[in-house]
């Protein structure tokens, strides 16, 4: 057997191990994704219903974004709770909205009129929120979420009920008139009776009152018969100075506020009856009514005067020190 030189084996070795070969292409490189056409607007966009599910990233990124959509649910619910459960902050979003929708209503209803294959009125939840979003990007989403709650059935929204004017008043049919709840608080106090609500000045009606007969006489002129602030009052004994003396002012239109009321035509103290008393408490006790047409009554004279002012050190007028010359 001839034997083979060492370095015949070597290029035969050569040979056959160092092979020149071109590239494989890869089933993966060598298909071509379809590309879409790029949508027009957004009516068109929405009509392309092809979902490229191709590749794990995607399926990912699909999955990220479905959880994103649920805490944004989740956190719109509970923003708007509050809303749902007052109906005073209900019908003032429904208003705000209505005001936001109306100059809008023709062009969003035509919108969705397109996208509305089966002319069933209805549109999915994730479509509609496209079309407001795209009509109308300065709606807050929580306002967006409220107006898709009122119109919601079963996932999908009605938007028929809330765009076309012919089938009613849109979002304002949501609107609950408020009732006034009755008031709860609790009177302790018992009306007064009608004696009590009589004015200050007046005597308190009394079941059998007794009478007395009264002449007022003012003091500076009580030597001029004629004078016309010498009064006679017939009043019930029961009755207060201090009422008393309400009543004589009333009589004659005296132009203060206040008078004092002496047993004597004397200004003294001694004299002066106590206002907080009543006339019985004075000794001035009356008789009650017979029933006699003409029946007299104790008579009895008081004088009266002006209350004399109480001038203060203070007062600024009488610690000036101008003279008039």
């Amino acid at each position: 057997m001839e034997e083979i030189p060492v370095e015949q084996k070597q290029t035969e070795a050569n040979d056959t191990t160092f092979v020149v070969t071109g590239p494989v292409p890869s089933t993966d490189e060598t298909t071509t994704n379809a590309v879409q056409p790029v949508a027009a607007s957004l009516v068109q966009s929405l009509l392309q219903e092809q979902v490229d599910e191709t590749g794990d990233k995607k399926k990912k990124k699909k999955k990220k974004g479905k959880a994103g959509r649920e805490k944004e649910l989740e956190r719109l619910t509970k923003a708007t709770k509050g809303i749902f459960a007052s109906p005073e902050k209900l019908n003032a979003i429904c208003e705000r909205l209505h005001s936001v929708l109306k100059d809008h209503k023709k062009n969003l209803l035509g919108v969705c009129q397109i996208l509305d294959k089966t002319n069933s009125s209805f549109l999915p939840y994730e479509q509609f929120r496209l079309v407001i979003k795209d009509r109308l990007p300065k709606m807050t989403r929580e306002d967006l979420f409220v107006l898709m709650k009122l119109f919601e059935n079963e996932g999908f929204i009605d938007y028929r009920a809330m765009l076309d004017q012919e089938l009613g008043n849109g979002i304002l049919q949501h609107i609950v008139p408020l009732t006034v709840p009755p008031s709860r608080e609790i009177i302790l106090e018992k009306k007064p009776p009608k004696e009590l609500k009589q004015p200050f000045y007046e005597p308190l009606q009394l079941n059998h009152p007794k009478y007395v007969t009264l002449y007022f006489r003012l003091i500076t002129f009580d030597s001029y018969n004629a004078y016309p602030g010498h009064i006679r009052l017939t009043v019930p004994d029961h009755i207060s100075v201090y009422a008393l003396s309400k009543l004589v002012i009333s009589e004659t239109d005296l132009a203060t506020r206040s008078i004092s009321i002496f047993r004597e035509k004397v200004r003294s103290r001694y004299g002066l009856l106590d206002p907080m008393r009543s006339l019985e408490e004075c000794r001035l006790i009356g008789t009650y009514k017979d029933g006699s047409h003409n029946q007299q009554f104790p008579i009895y004279t008081l004088y009266y005067d002006y209350s004399p002012m109480e001038l203060r050190g203070d007062c600024p007028i009488l610690k000036c020190d101008y003279y008039i010359k």
